[in-house]
């Protein structure tokens, strides 16, 4: 019996297969995002684009108080390139869109709007917004 078990640990183990990855899809292009931030009516040239904050809606549930509704926010922003196409995105926080302008397709993500609302200050002077682009 002890000359049974002894073959048994004497014994070695298949080898384990190697995988080898195969790639099936050819690798995209992951578009470069970049952050501005945007102050109302006022143009700021990005990437062959000028982006100008036409509009601000922000109705969050203020920081210093507890809602029922967390409410929500929105900005509205104008793009044009350089031959004078322009068009107007409709964002919500966090959210991503896509859109063409001439030749060039990007996509534009709203980050932040500032100041967040407080009850003491529900209408600050201005708004600002952070946005994302980036060029596919």
């Amino acid at each position: 019996m002890m000359v049974l078990l002894l073959m048994g640990c004497a014994r070695t183990r298949p080898e384990t297969p190697t995988l080898t990855p195969v790639l099936t899809k050819p690798l995209t292009h992951t578009p470069s995002w970049t952050t501005y931030t945007l102050s109302w009516q006022v143009p700021l040239s990005a990437q062959d684009l000028t982006l100008t904050l036409q509009k601000v809606e922000d109705t969050r549930c203020p920081k210093d108080v507890l809602c029922i509704w967390a409410g929500m926010a929105l900005a509205q922003v104008q793009l044009e390139d350089s031959t004078g196409t322009s068009v107007s995105q409709i964002l919500y926080l966090g959210e991503m869109v896509k859109f063409s302008l001439g030749t060039k397709k990007y996509q534009l993500t709203l980050r932040e709007i500032t100041p967040y609302p407080r009850i003491s200050d529900l209408n600050p002077a201005q708004k600002e917004v952070r946005v994302s682009l980036a060029v596919l």
